[in-house]
């Protein structure tokens, strides 16, 4: 079948919840084990429909750790490269695999690579993931000149990254200890590995947009006043990873009230970089 008569791969919220059950086991609506949460209904079903992804098209997954979201696209029938620099966690990405897999599922590549110097050709990789993982990798300039790297001419990736429209002096402060150790930049004391960087649009565009030349679609955000400053970043984040319905309904319903009429900042922004061909160049030119 051509791909132009295979149906756009779509992934809903509810759908999610049910490849995480299908993956986890049904404990994962009393408690999460690898970090699915409120922020994970949002961010995949707009990362999946972002992609233009069909069945047999090929996704390299950056640092997924052990998120799901691969295995979810897998499930779709979808090729999957995961990208992630943690022996463990890939040794974690290839036992879940050999559990999980089913006859109709795409292939399932786990790497040990860094992102910062992937083991990619140029103008290789059609589409990209990187979903809420950029901001722990120190060196995400040289991350921002990979991804331009390897991206084919009308290549698409696909980044979610945390936000701030000025600078962040504080991370959960009064209730985990994140250390401030460069700007808008923080790691949580007594826990390696936990840095967690927050973007500018001006960073945005320096580490991202500019090395490549890439085309940047407009940043669509979430986790504002309401989800983030009264839920997430408050002692209420205890319960962040449990009863996983109950963010089924925050994402249904708070969540677009939120973007609709909440102006503050949000904690994240969802956006996608696209690498121009030689044609689109010179139609562009040509206006």
């Amino acid at each position: 079948m051509k791909r132009s008569q295979r149906r756009p791969i779509r992934l809903s919220a509810l759908r999610c919840i049910a490849y995480e059950v299908a993956l986890n086991g049904w404990r994962i609506l009393r408690r999460t084990v690898n970090d699915f949460s409120l922020w994970r209904l949002i961010e995949y079903p707009w990362a999946t429909k972002a992609l233009e992804v069909r069945r047999g098209d090929l996704v390299v997954d950056i640092g997924s750790g052990t998120s799901s979201f691969p295995h979810m696209l897998a499930k779709e029938g979808v090729d999957v490269v995961v990208l992630e620099l943690d022996l463990d966690r890939v040794r974690w990405q290839k036992e879940k695999r050999a559990a999980t897999a089913r006859p109709g599922d795409g292939r399932f590549f786990p790497l040990v690579a860094s992102a910062t110097a992937m083991p990619l050709r140029s103008d290789s990789v059609v589409r990209i993931a990187a979903v809420s993982t950029l901001e722990h990798i120190p060196d995400d300039e040289a991350v921002g000149r990979e991804i331009g790297r390897v991206l084919a001419p009308d290549g698409i990736a696909v980044i979610t990254i945390p936000y701030t429209s000025g600078e962040r002096t504080g991370f959960f402060a009064g209730i985990r200890r994140f250390k401030r150790v460069a700007r808008n930049a923080f790691v949580q004391e007594g826990k390696a590995g936990s840095f967690f960087r927050f973007y500018n649009e001006a960073d945005i565009h320096r580490v991202y947009v500019q090395p490549a030349g890439l085309q940047i679609s407009p940043l669509r955000g979430f986790g504002r006043s309401i989800l983030n400053w009264r839920y997430h970043e408050t002692r209420l984040t205890r319960f962040w990873r449990t009863f996983i319905l109950k963010d089924l309904l925050l994402a249904w319903i708070v969540h677009p009230l939120e973007e609709r009429f909440d102006r503050s900042d949000p904690l994240y922004v969802m956006f996608t970089l696209r690498k121009p061909s030689s044609a689109s160049l010179k139609q562009s030119g040509t206006k």
